[in-house]
């Protein structure tokens, strides 16, 4: 087992990506730190996995006390080996259409968690001499759909708060990547504009669409130490559909 005993932080935990994560860093006997907006779906998850290896801490990552407290949480014992910022929304709104506070949340929870976060655990690690920071982003970052706009914005600046993290941390043993998943079903959280799901897949250069199994690989090989010398980089796991997806998907409905 390539991560047996560490100590694994995860955000989002609950999504379809999220559980995806969990389960497969589970299977390594890591310890487990899930934290996700949803308490239901969080406990229902850790009940899917092997007693007695999990934490969890639900929170509002879009208040400054609940990252806070998740913070002191995490390093209270000492620094995790990895954090996985994977907790993000996407609700499909017109690019006119978009409210400041629809703005604000897409930002606090995509962008502005994961830099307070790495911020707080990352000085921890940075202090141990050693951890693993991927930040979960997407295609979406270079990619304009009018319709998810504010999401893409979040992520082209997570995209580049890896690089500064990166930069950062490095010296002290800590590396900082992005890792992009492929499209899958239930993994955007809102209602989808019809065809949605099948541009997509036409656009997969492999002809399908993703699993939460092969992102969770990816993420794995980024924080192991096969990737040891791999920083400030950007991994895309999404079967090449980001080279096919210029023409975006259908932009005009809002979910």
């Amino acid at each position: 087992m390539r991560f047996a005993g560490q100590q694994v932080v995860i955000t989002g935990a609950a999504g379809v990506y999220g559980r995806g994560l969990a389960e497969a860093f589970a299977r390594e006997g890591v310890q487990l730190l899930l934290t996700d907006g949803d308490a239901g779906a969080l406990a229902a998850l850790a009940n899917a996995l092997p007693p007695g290896r999990v934490v969890l801490h639900p929170a509002d990552l879009t208040d400054d006390g609940a990252l806070d407290g998740l913070i002191a949480s995490v390093t209270s014992k000492g620094a995790p080996h990895v954090l996985i910022n994977n907790a993000g929304i996407y609700p499909f709104i017109p690019l006119m259409d978009v409210t400041g506070a629809e703005w604000d949340k897409i930002i606090g929870v995509n962008t502005r968690a994961p830099f307070r976060l790495m911020q707080g655990i990352g000085r921890a690690m940075a202090a141990a001499g050693r951890g693993s920071i991927v930040n979960v982003t997407s295609a979406a970052a270079e990619v304009h759909r009018g319709n998810g706009v504010p999401y893409g914005a979040s992520k082209c600046a997570l995209e580049y708060l890896t690089r500064a993290f990166a930069l950062e941390l490095g010296p002290s043993g800590v590396r900082v990547n992005s890792a992009r998943p492929g499209f899958a079903e239930g993994s955007a959280g809102n209602p989808m504009p019809e065809g949605y799901a099948e541009a997509i897949r036409s656009r997969s250069l492999m002809g399908a669409l993703g699993t939460p199994a092969d992102f969770a690989a990816g993420v794995m090989f980024l924080c192991s130490d096969d990737a040891r010398f791999m920083t400030g980089s950007v991994l895309d796991c999404g079967g090449g559909g980001h080279i096919n997806r210029r023409a975006g998907a259908a932009t005009a409905a809002r979910g």
